[in-house]
């Protein structure tokens, strides 16, 4: 048995784990997507499939914590709005993707867009480390931090006025 086999409770699809594997030797880092065969998706986008027996050493990782999101500058911030169609003359509220998704299962699956999203009022968009996005409904936002943190995003900037 592997050391995925002895990973208690059994890994679910959604969580992210950290992967030693066997030959050849390696460290693999994503979100799972499958389990019969172990498929893990990266922060690329990249599927990988585990063989049976290919784990060597495993344990669960949260999102990545990142840099403090408030000591951001705000001209980057600004033009990340713009590029992402949200307007940069709103105050930017600035969070942890971390906190966001905070006591949450992991979901199953997530949008399948990588970059950019949206629902034809909304809009949500991953750049570097960053989502920015104008959704003020909580639990659509949850959605998204979790699609924004399977594409290596680790802050949020939500630009919204008052009346969404």
């Amino acid at each position: 048995m592997d050391a995925l086999g002895r990973l208690r409770p059994p890994a679910a699809v959604g969580e992210r784990l950290s992967l030693r594997l066997a030959g050849p030797a390696g460290d693999l880092i994503g979100f799972v997507t499958g389990l019969d065969p172990l498929r893990i998706e990266d922060r690329h986008g990249r599927l990988h499939t585990v063989p049976a027996g290919g784990v060597v050493a495993v344990r669960r990782v949260g999102v990545p914590l990142g840099r403090n999101p408030d000591a951001a500058a705000r001209d980057l911030l600004d033009e990340l709005a713009r590029r992402a169609g949200l307007d940069a003359a709103l105050e930017p509220r600035r969070m942890r993707l971390s906190d966001v998704v905070a006591g949450r299962t992991p979901p199953a699956a997530v949008f399948t867009q990588r970059g950019s999203w949206s629902d034809g009022v909304h809009t949500a968009r991953v750049e570097g480390e960053w989502l920015s996005t104008d959704v003020t409904d909580p639990d659509l936002l949850v959605a998204l931090a979790w699609w924004a943190g399977r594409q290596n995003a680790r802050s949020v900037q939500l630009r919204a006025s008052g009346r969404r």
